[in-house]
């Protein structure tokens, strides 16, 4: 293992746990009770928040396998 890797990989690995906290929340939000004046933006809200948590889910998740495969050799 190179020392010189480490600090980067302890970095793309927090920001996939944040990125994976970010989509529970987000999802948990999709599921609760719009108020009744808020029409449909409560939920359009909820879902732009999901999409957007999910699309960074998905780089820090290749950024990870990146960092991990160069460390890998592969």
């Amino acid at each position: 293992m190179n020392p010189r890797n480490d600090p980067l990989e302890a970095a793309a690995l927090e920001r996939f746990m944040r990125a994976t906290r970010a989509v529970h929340a987000a999802f948990d939000a999709t599921r609760g009770e719009p108020d009744s004046g808020q029409d449909g933006r409560f939920v359009a809200r909820a879902l732009a928040r999901l999409d957007a948590a999910l699309r960074e889910l998905q780089t820090s998740e290749q950024s990870l396998d990146a960092i991990l495969s160069r460390r890998a050799g592969h």
